[in-house]
């Protein structure tokens, strides 16, 4: 029997987080659930809601807010050290259903060749029925990430950074999630580390099996609300969008800059915490310092054994 654990980032969504591994716990592919607490330099009552959700439960204390993918990477390391074979990454808003984690395993225990697999996302809007989304990918010229995306030209396909189930050897063979991305990208660099390492891109999204996903009001299908978590989102998809395009495509920078200066000067009209919050991000995408691990280790795996 496979062993699987499930990795849920908590930031200030103890309530959310702890139902989420409450109910993921009891699926009987589940050998461990993992919540990675990002929150765990505040003084938060609501911890409490850790307390008492069994053995099969562990949570892990980050003792600072160290974003989405430091956060996940924290948990994904502690879960390949522990031997599991799958690891299923999951927001803290995502609510699968029982056999989920079932027909996740089943597709990639189908086809050696697919070592990521996403659920399809149930999404609600406003009170508004049901969409499924199961087309997410990245839009190239002019550099942004779309939950429903043509599969063709200026469009590279992705997986969904809310829910995917990994095999522990990419990992292993690629890394983890990239912690110069503190929020939102995350999926698309590793797709693009993925094709960067000479592999092609084993991923896939599961359109048959649905997961309700939650967004919070952060989100709608026209873009972000004007709330303060919005300014948050509006600020670090913009940073994220600049460090990915300096990583992987330089020559693009300056066209999704302008891009993002355009969508900036839009909203001010209506919203001018968001429109700053756009500009702060591309400055602090542009200022920040990246690695360039993809290249370093497509380098390293090159070179002959001794």
């Amino acid at each position: 029997m496979s062993s699987t654990a499930v990795v849920i980032v908590s930031y200030r969504s103890e309530a959310e987080a702890a139902a989420s591994a409450r109910s993921v716990s009891e699926d009987p592919e589940v050998a461990e659930v993992l919540i990675v607490d990002n929150s765990a330099d505040e003084q938060r009552v609501d911890r409490v809601a850790f307390e008492g959700l069994g053995d099969r439960v562990t949570v892990i204390s980050a003792q600072r807010n160290l974003g989405y993918a430091a956060g996940n990477n924290l948990g994904i390391r502690a879960a390949v050290d522990a031997g599991h074979e799958f690891v299923l990454v999951l927001n803290p808003d995502v609510d699968p259903a029982p056999g989920t984690v079932r027909a996740l395993l089943d597709v990639l225990l189908a086809d050696d060749a697919v070592q990521i697999v996403s659920p399809a996302l149930v999404e609600t809007y406003r009170g508004d029925a049901d969409t499924v989304l199961s087309s997410p990918g990245f839009d190239l010229l002019l550099g942004r990430g779309l939950l429903t995306a043509p599969r063709s030209g200026r469009f590279e396909s992705t997986f969904f950074g809310a829910a995917f189930l990994a095999r522990s050897r990419c990992f292993e063979q690629h890394g983890v999630l990239d912690e110069d991305l503190f929020l939102y990208c995350e999926e698309v660099e590793f797709v693009s580390r993925m094709r960067r390492h000479g592999e092609r891109p084993g991923f896939r999204v599961a359109a048959d099996v649905l997961v309700q996903h939650g967004r919070g009001g952060t989100v709608s299908p026209d873009g972000y609300e004007g709330t303060a978590r919005s300014t948050v989102a509006y600020e670090q998809a913009s940073r994220s969008v600049i460090v990915f395009g300096r990583k992987y495509h330089r020559r693009r920078v300056w066209l999704w800059t302008l891009a993002r200066l355009v969508m900036a000067a839009r909203l001010a009209v209506r919203d001018r915490g968001a429109a700053t919050a756009v500009v702060r991000g591309l400055v602090a995408g542009l200022r920040v310092p990246v690695s360039s691990s993809g290249r370093r280790r497509r380098r390293e795996r090159k070179r002959p054994s001794p």
